[in-house]
């Protein structure tokens, strides 16, 4: 509990973990905008990723609000790996990342979210694992749910 504590205190933020504090709301909806994204879009990426928990972890090592992992992080932000668990960076971070996988994808959707969940390289070697179809498939009804309000 100690490192969740100090964790919270360098955040700036407490830990939302299953609801959106109005604070990160209003910054998904700004990185989103940014890069020209759809804010319910990267609001429901972040949502099935980590519930919105900046201090989560995945199994394979995944980290923060986007759930990067560190070579991605690197690619995506060139920022340092610690600030996976900074929620601004990780906002700003999982639009740019998904804009990225649109273009990327021949602006198709339903790929980019796939290779946000595989990796792009993993995509682009053919069929998509069901347990991606299954995570597009949540995400997708995560974001229509939320735009149809």
């Amino acid at each position: 509990m100690r490192r969740a504590a100090s964790l919270a205190l360098f955040l700036g933020a407490a830990f939302a973990c299953g609801h959106i504090p109005q604070g990160l709301w209003g910054r998904t909806w700004h990185y989103a905008r940014a890069w020209g994204l759809d804010p319910y879009l990267v609001a429901a990426v972040v949502w099935v990723e980590s519930r919105y928990c900046p201090q989560a972890v995945g199994r394979a090592g995944e980290l923060g609000l986007g759930q990067f992992m560190p070579g991605t992080w690197a690619r995506t932000t060139g920022a340092p790996p610690e600030w996976r668990a900074h929620p601004d960076w990780a906002l700003w971070a999982t639009a740019k990342h998904l804009r990225e996988l649109y273009y990327a994808t021949g602006g198709d959707w339903y790929k980019a979210l796939a290779a946000y969940n595989a990796g792009l390289g993993a995509l682009r070697k053919g069929a998509i694992p069901a347990s991606t179809r299954r995570y597009v498939e949540r995400v997708l009804s995560v974001y229509r749910a939320w735009r149809r309000g």
